[in-house]
C-alpha cells in the first residue's frame, strides 16, 4: 500500500529521495565537464555497461520469469530511457550549459502528461493545458534568443533542441515501464531494462579502450555510472516505497535547481536573466500541470525512475 494513503511515513524516505534528487541534479554537471575529454558515444558506452554489470544481481532473477508477452515491452523500456534520452542529453551537453540543459529536464513531467493523453486517453484538465503552455513558454525563453548570444550559436539551439528530444524520450520511457513495474516490482523492471538497453552499447565496447582521462574525469564517469544511475534508481525506489509515491515525488522540483547550483558552483557558469525566467516558468507550469486533475480508466501509479 502506498504510504499516502496511510498518512504515515517510514523513517529515510524524505533523505533517500533528497539523495536521489541531488544525485540527478548534479549528472548534467558531470556529463558536461566529462565531454570535454570523451566523446558521447564513448562516455555512454563505459557508463551505461558499467551501471548494467552493477544491476545484473536485479536483472536475473527477474529475467528467468518474465512473460514472453512483456519482453519486447522490457526491450522498448531500455531503448528509450538509455539510448532514447541518454544519448540526445549527452551529445546536446556539448553545446549547451548545464544549468539550461538541468531547466529544460524539469519538463519531462509536462512530456508524460502529453503521451499520457495521446497514447492512454488519460483526458487532460483545464489546469494540465495552461501548465503546460507556461512551462513550454520557459522553454522558449531558455532556448530562444539567449541561446544564440551564449557563444555557441545555432549548436546551442541544436543542443536544446536535443534535450527536449530526450526528455520525451524518457516520458515514454516512463508510460511504457510504468505496468512493468506493478507486475514485477520497481527495483528489479527497472534493473532489466537498464540491462536491456545497455545491451546496444555492447558493440562499441572494443572502441573505446584505453580511456584517457584525468582523475577529475574518472571520478566524473564513475558519479554518473555508479551514483546518477545505481545508487539514484535505487534510493528512488527506496524512497517511494518508504515515502509513498505522491509525496516524494513532489522533490522532483528540486532537481533542476541543484542542476543550476551545481553547474554555478562546479562549472562557472552564471545564471542569465534569460536561464532564470525561463527556469521559472518551466517550474511553474510544471507544478500547475501537476495539481490538475487527470481522469483515466485506470489508476495512476507513482512515477518509476532510472537514469
Amino acid at each position: 500500500m502506498d504510504q499516502q494513503t496511510t498518512g504515515r511515513v517510514r523513517p529515510g524516505g524524505v533523505g533517500a529521495g533528497l539523495i536521489a534528487v541531488c544525485l540527478w541534479g548534479l549528472a548534467p554537471v558531470a556529463t558536461r565537464a566529462l565531454v570535454s575529454q570523451l566523446a558521447p558515444l564513448a562516455l555512454l558506452t563505459v557508463r551505461q555497461l558499467l551501471a548494467a554489470s552493477v544491476l545484473l544481481p536485479w536483472a536475473v532473477p527477474v529475467m528467468r520469469r518474465i512473460a514472453a508477452r512483456d519482453m519486447p515491452r522490457f526491450v522498448a523500456a531500455g531503448l528509450l530511457g538509455m539510448i532514447g534520452y541518454n544519448l540526445p542529453v549527452t551529445v546536446g551537453l556539448q553545446w549547451l550549459p548545464a544549468s539550461s540543459a538541468g531547466l529544460l529536464l524539469a519538463t519531462e513531467p509536462v512530456w508524460v502528461l502529453v503521451l499520457s493523453y495521446v497514447f492512454l486517453g488519460e483526458r487532460a484538465g483545464r489546469r494540465v493545458l495552461i501548465g503546460s503552455g507556461v512551462a513550454l513558454a520557459g522553454v522558449a525563453v531558455i532556448a530562444g534568443p539567449s541561446a544564440w548570444s551564449s557563444g555557441y550559436g545555432m549548436r546551442a539551439v541544436a543542443g536544446a533542441a536535443l534535450v527536449l528530444l530526450a526528455t520525451m524520450a524518457f516520458a515514454g520511457y516512463t508510460i511504457v515501464l510504468r505496468p512493468l513495474s506493478e507486475r514485477y516490482g520497481p527495483v528489479p523492471a527497472t534493473a532489466v531494462s537498464t540491462v536491456a538497453g545497455a545491451v546496444p552499447y555492447l558493440a562499441f565496447a572494443g572502441s573505446v579502450w584505453p580511456l584517457r582521462l584525468s582523475q577529475a574525469g574518472w571520478a566524473e564517469l564513475l558519479f554518473l555510472a555508479l551514483g546518477s544511475t545505481v545508487a539514484g534508481m535505487l534510493l528512488w525506489n527506496q524512497a517511494i516505497v518508504r515515502g509513498g509515491s505522491a509525496r516524494i515525488s513532489r522533490l522532483l522540483y528540486l532537481e533542476p535547481v541543484v542542476s543550476v547550483l551545481g553547474a554555478m558552483a562546479f562549472l562557472g557558469e552564471r545564471a542569465t536573466a534569460a536561464v532564470l525566467i525561463g527556469g521559472v516558468l518551466v517550474l511553474t507550469g510544471v507544478l500547475i500541470a501537476a495539481a490538475g486533475p487527470r481522469r483515466s480508466a485506470g489508476r495512476r501509479p507513482g512515477p518509476v525512475r532510472g537514469r
